[in-house]
């Protein structure tokens, strides 16, 4: 296991060295590409001019463990991904989307299909909205 690659948090924030992953459509759902595109600061630079970069975009970095306010340090795994699981409530008997960084997602390693199938409604801040309703 030491040598194994670290997980990707796939709630990351747009800054150089992300992995690009997923694009918003027009419906509100994740376009995912078929492999990671890391970006850097021109990226950075242009997605900054329109909306919040992490509302258009779903982009994927290291997952940060302990110095992430979403760590759960009881149980020693993320807690964002168990909230969004319990709130989405997503059906669990349609088909995985392809995802280029399912290998080495964090959510799907706690949740496996359960994360996936809330993923694609998922943007940033989502813990916002969980908190005002």
């Amino acid at each position: 296991m030491k040598n194994s690659p670290k997980l990707f948090c796939p709630s990351y924030t747009c800054k150089p060295g992300a992995q690009l992953f997923g694009i918003v459509n027009s419906s509100g759902f994740i376009d995912y590409l078929s492999s990671t595109l890391e970006i850097d600061q021109d990226f950075v630079d242009e997605a900054q001019k329109g909306r919040t970069p992490e509302k258009r975009f779903r982009f994927a970095g290291n997952c940060a463990k302990k110095g992430c306010n979403q760590w759960d340090k009881e149980n020693s795994q993320c807690g964002l991904i168990d909230t969004i699981v319990q709130v989405i409530d997503n059906p669990q008997n349609q088909e995985l989307q392809e995802c280029a960084i399912r290998t080495r997602c964090r959510w799907f390693a706690q949740k496996n299909e359960r994360a996936c199938f809330s993923c694609n409604e998922v943007i940033r801040n989502i813990e916002t909205k969980m908190l005002s309703d």
